[in-house]
């Protein structure tokens, strides 16, 4: 397995781990009888700090293990691959995009409904994280794209 797919694998393991840590306790809290914006500002915070020290931790160790193929530029495949994951990521976040265009003002009109005696300032909290994920997820069909065009490739 070649750095750059040992790397991808790396990168889409931190991604599910760390931001499926993240959203199901956001659903927790959103679904629990009290919503504490303070605590999920503070797991959004170490969500991207974890994240980030993980997927540097999995390039050093990576690195050191392989220093030749770390400091390989990317070849003609690697780029090919790289140019062909951005359509299926790109495609995904626009129409996740523009369903919660489409949804977020019925999420506003049905909020009283949903919320069950939590603040109104929930609503943009739950919209933003609704974005996020449509993010994290174009960047999972990004990744996972990778992986198999790596593995029909090699």
């Amino acid at each position: 397995m070649a750095f750059r797919e040992k790397m991808l694998w790396g990168s889409l393991a931190a991604t599910v781990a760390i931001w499926g840590w993240y959203f199901l306790g956001f659903l927790a809290a959103l679904t629990g009888p009290r919503f504490d914006t303070s605590t999920e500002v503070g797991s959004f915070i170490f969500a991207v700090v974890a994240l980030t020290v993980v997927q540097v931790v999995v390039a050093i160790v990576l690195a050191i293990s392989s220093p030749a193929e770390a400091r390989a530029p990317a070849d003609d495949r690697d780029r090919e691959f790289a140019l062909r994951a951005y359509r299926p990521a790109f495609i995904t976040l626009s129409v996740l995009v523009a369903m919660l265009t489409v949804v977020a003002p019925l999420t506003m009109a049905t909020a009283p409904a949903w919320l069950g005696g939590k603040p109104s300032s929930v609503v943009p909290i739950v919209i933003s994280n609704a974005l996020l994920l449509s993010l994290v997820l174009a960047e999972l069909v990004r990744s996972g794209t990778l992986v198999l065009l790596y593995r029909r490739g090699s």
